[in-house]
């Protein structure tokens, strides 16, 4: 049978599949351009509002067939023909969407063209397409109904796909028009609860007005099923910042990307989740899609060659106790999406069952054999290497980028002699940690999960396990092969304990160390908040933000990255004589956001609103120092007003006044020690929430020219 209807339509079927198979791509809830609102059946014949009776009657008893499609499609053409926000939407718009549906003898299809769309059921689908979607009827039905979301479909390996999405956010206006009116009115999804609370706020102890970027991922708990092993359903989310008084100042509704990194002072790379990166300046709100995949678990920038490293799943044809060994792969883009590097796991990092099997474990994921579940990576793009690390294995692999080769192995099972802080040996400093990163020569960070850890044998049960994840910091001694922990810190409250996934440390600049502990909700379908801490040196706690759930609804968060409005500086000394005209300055300073890259900046002292002193420098990687020590002469004596100015290549200031004749200062004086806190000013003011999306070819320029 071959039906052909010259409608818009993007049939609520048809084009919820659409939106199912990028919902599956980005793991994110597509975005709105507006809330999609029923078209009024008041003037509808007697006929459609029969149909569209009899449609919503079987979908609610669950009696819904494939010969049903008939009568849908007579529906889809009124709403098409009649509602002016489907014309708009599809006005200068083309595409073909073919789709397989596995377990029927017709399939589905259909073309749209400026302001009009033909969809045809039948056996002899169109040969150019750029779009497939390979799934069953039962899944569509358990999707149109919502009793599943795209992700779990995607997850559950129900559906399949193949094409370039960036029209969903189209695609899908038409799909909430079309389901809002057949289902007679539009009932929004939950609301995101911002259950936030500070719950430790030492600000002596932290540097004030600093924001922090979290992706928040609501996470539904199933009632019936409290305590089984995945049994809560991810249902979307938000990306929130938040400043140090648990405010929200800045939200991008309907991302449920989980890694996110700053790419300049306003855009930020969005991915972790698979699908494609996005891009989101967050001072103006705008998102943009690049033709670049997402990756898994992590992904990096790198700013002087413009290109994105990321991690990406392949399978191998090698079976390990019935299933094929999943290895990972080290990807490199350009903007564009062209892949122009890779380091392949198969090649360079053969499957070892001995190994692999080692903790008396025989981990799986995505139905593979997971060799090595790596979950993040370091990369110094000046020392030409990247540490990854392998979650699955309790192991840090240094890689030669050039050469690709392997130089060494550290962790669990490796030739390097491991020693934790009081200089025991131990067979391995950390175990299925997240969230690597380096942190100086040699340095390195991490959140240490403590899962799977035998000298705890609860750990070795994800469903009893009771232990303390923890910060770590460790060095890497080449020469001699050793791993040496410098720094830890362990939360003795078992409600921070997280078994399973997710984690992150980040060293902050003025040496504190902020982290995130998830919760039991993703992974044990419990009611468990989520914790974010900031500890000093000597392990007190500084700051802490508690994300709690409300009713079945918790949240799961997998990253963080704090940031600041503008560059840092803390002073340590400065002397002004204006006797002699000379000014000492020692001073540290740090780009206001972290990148593992050196980003530009400058250096300048005014003098009454005179340049007298510029220097190029460059800021250092992840919250490193760059020292100065600065001597000028011959600064005239009835000097007024002396700044210190530090830049970065956005043309983000922070201006730091050292002399004011008219604030009374003395016409010498000395300041040791000048602490940074307090420094940095912010605006928290409320922000207007204007979604605007650019198209894929005009590149966010302040993120990437």
């Amino acid at each position: 049978m071959k039906k052909g209807i010259k409608v818009v339509l993007v049939i609520a079927i048809v084009t919820i599949l659409m939106v199912v198979s990028i919902g599956a791509i980005t793991l994110t809830v597509i975005k709105q351009r507006h809330k999609p609102i029923p078209y009024s059946m008041e003037n509808a014949p007697k006929e459609i509002l029969e149909i569209r009776e009899e449609l919503r009657g079987k979908l609610e008893n669950e009696t819904f067939i494939w010969t049903d499609m008939n009568d849908f499609l007579i529906f889809a053409q009124y709403v098409a023909d009649n509602s002016p926000d489907v014309l708009e939407i599809i006005t200068d718009w083309e595409e073909t969407v073919l789709f397989d549906i596995t377990d029927e003898d017709e399939g589905m299809w259909f073309f749209i063209d400026n302001n009009s769309a033909i969809v045809e059921i039948g056996t002899n689908p169109p040969t150019n397409f750029g779009i497939l979607i390979t799934l069953d009827f039962t899944t569509m039905v358990h999707i149109l109904k919502r009793d599943i979301t795209p992700q779990q479909a995607y997850q559950k390996g129900d559906l399949k796909f193949e094409g370039d999405f960036s029209d969903v956010l189209n695609v899908n206006q038409i799909v909430e028009i079309a389901a809002a009116t057949l289902m007679g009115t539009y009932v929004s999804p939950p609301e995101i609860s911002d259950n936030f609370t500070i719950t430790v706020d030492e600000r002596k102890s932290y540097l004030e007005n600093g924001l922090t970027l979290l992706p928040y991922i609501k996470v539904n708990i199933d009632p019936e099923h409290e305590g089984e092993f995945h049994a809560g359903t991810p249902a979307g989310g938000k990306a929130i910042i938040v400043d140090n008084t648990g405010q929200i100042v800045h939200e991008l509704d309907d991302s449920a990307h989980t890694v996110h990194q700053f790419i300049n002072s306003t855009t930020i790379a969005m991915g972790g989740q698979e699908g494609m990166l996005e891009l989101w300046n967050f001072k103006e709100n705008i998102v943009e899609t690049l033709d670049v995949p997402g990756g898994h678990h992590a992904f990096d920038f790198n700013p002087e060659t413009k290109t994105f490293m990321l991690l990406e799943y392949v399978y191998s044809s090698e079976i390990w106790d019935g299933l094929n060994v999943l290895y990972d792969r080290l990807a490199e883009y350009t903007v564009e999406g062209e892949l122009i590097w890779e380091w392949d796991a198969r090649v360079h990092f053969p499957f070892n069952a001995t190994r692999h099997t080692s903790l008396g474990l025989n981990q799986t994921f995505r139905g593979g054999a997971d060799w090595m579940h790596s979950n993040s990576f370091a990369w110094d793009k000046d020392e030409d290497a990247i540490y990854l690390c392998a979650r699955n294995l309790d192991t840090i692999l240094k890689i030669n980028y050039t050469t690709k080769e392997i130089l060494w192995q550290a962790g669990r099972l490796c030739n390097f002699t491991l020693y934790d802080k009081f200089g025991f040996e131990k067979d391995s400093l950390f175990h299925q940690p997240h969230g690597l990163e380096k942190i100086g020569d040699n340095r390195f960070i991490i959140f240490d999960n403590d899962l799977y850890n035998e000298s705890n044998p609860s750990t070795m049960n994800i469903t009893t396990a009771q232990g303390y994840s923890r910060f770590l910091e460790f060095e890497i001694n080449e020469i001699e092969q050793t791993m040496t922990e410098l720094w830890s810190w362990t939360a003795r409250n078992n409600s921070y304990y997280f078994p399973e996934s997710g984690g992150d440390a980040d060293r902050l600049p003025d040496g504190n160390t902020i982290g995130m502990f998830g919760n039991k909700a993703v992974v044990l379908n419990l009611r468990d908040p989520v914790y974010i801490v900031e500890v000093t040196e000597a392990g007190e706690v500084a700051w802490e933000l508690t994300i709690d759930g409300e009713n079945n609804t918790y949240f799961w968060i997998h990253t963080l990255e704090r940031f600041y409005a503008k560059p840092l500086i803390d002073i340590h000394a400065k002397n002004i004589n204006l006797t002699t005209g000379e000014i000492e300055l020692s001073f540290k300073t740090w780009n206001c956001y972290k990148i593992a890259a050196k980003i530009p900046g400058v250096v300048k002292i005014m003098v009454d609103g005179e340049m007298f002193y510029e220097e190029t420098f460059e800021f250092l990687p992840n919250w490193q120092s760059v020292e100065f020590n600065i001597f000028l002469q011959n600064i005239p004596n009835e000097v007024k007003v002396v700044q210190l100015i530090v830049e970065n290549q956005d043309g983000i200031q922070h201006i730091e006044e050292l002399y004011n004749s008219n604030k009374g200062a003395g016409r010498m004086f000395l300041i040791i020690g000048l602490p940074i806190i307090g420094t940095i000013a912010i605006s928290t003011t409320t922000v207007v929430l204007v979604r605007v999306r650019i198209k894929k070819n005009k590149i966010i320029k302040e993120g990437l020219n």
